[in-house]
């Protein structure tokens, strides 16, 4: 769930199907009451979710094609177990539009943008914007301080969950010799660039990761997921915290 190469592009790829109801295209899950149609998620505005949605899933909050990720926003099953997201229910696709985007907002905190690495860009979405969006009834929340408290530690050793929260943050910045505050700037990321031996431009790309797996013993394929993090955990775990 950084920048356009820092997580592999979580898109799906597949249109939802489309009803016909006289004579007019309606989205599917919708429902025809009373001679009016009426949308499963009646009542939300369109937000920057919906865009980031309209490009990961073309809009399908309850997709499950069977590639590993779910719903509207195509959240990993670790990614929406390790942000608290099986409070609601058990992967994202079987939750409701306002609690997937109530869950993905926890992960922007975390992760930026870059969760979503090809769709944020082409929805627009900021950490900004996006923690404004009130997710129940799809209006802007007044304006506040998004800022979290530093994470100056990891806490001790990581759990190896596959997520990659603030405390595994912290890891990457302490093995850097950078600052640590739970959240990887590019300054972070060339620091880690420098420790795997690749171009130091603070874009995390293909490069870059395969070049992380192979230091980690992890599958060199260039795409940074949850296999990719559970062994950076344990390799942080035994060589530098």
């Amino acid at each position: 769930m950084f920048s356009t190469n820092d997580f592999p592009d979580q898109r799906v790829g597949r249109r939802g199907r489309r009803l016909r109801v006289a004579g007019g295209a309606v989205a599917a899950g919708a429902i025809v009451a009373g001679g009016l149609v009426v949308a499963s998620n009646a009542g939300a505005s369109d937000t920057v979710w919906d865009r980031v949605a309209a490009c990961e899933s073309t809009g399908n909050w309850s997709i499950n094609t069977g590639n590993g990720y779910y719903g509207g926003l195509q959240f990993s099953f670790q990614t929406w177990k390790g942000f608290g997201g099986q409070k609601y229910a058990y992967t994202a696709d079987r939750a409701s539009k306002a609690q997937q985007i109530e869950i993905a907002q926890e992960v922007l905190k975390v992760q930026g943008p870059g969760a979503w690495p090809v769709c944020s860009q082409r929805a627009g979405l900021t950490v900004s914007n996006g923690l404004a969006v009130d997710p129940y009834s799809g209006g802007t929340r007044p304006s506040r301080d998004t800022t979290r408290p530093p994470v100056t530690s990891t806490g001790g050793k990581l759990v190896v969950d596959g997520v990659q929260g603030p405390r595994t943050n912290a890891g990457i910045e302490k093995w850097g010799g950078r600052p640590m505050n739970g959240y990887l700037d590019a300054g972070d990321k060339r620091a880690l660039q420098a420790r795997v031996g690749t171009a130091q431009d603070g874009i995390i790309g293909p490069m870059t990761t395969r070049a992380l797996q192979r230091k980690v013993g992890a599958d060199v394929d260039g795409k940074w997921g949850p296999q990719t993090t559970s062994r950076l955990q344990t390799w942080l775990n035994n060589n530098v915290l």
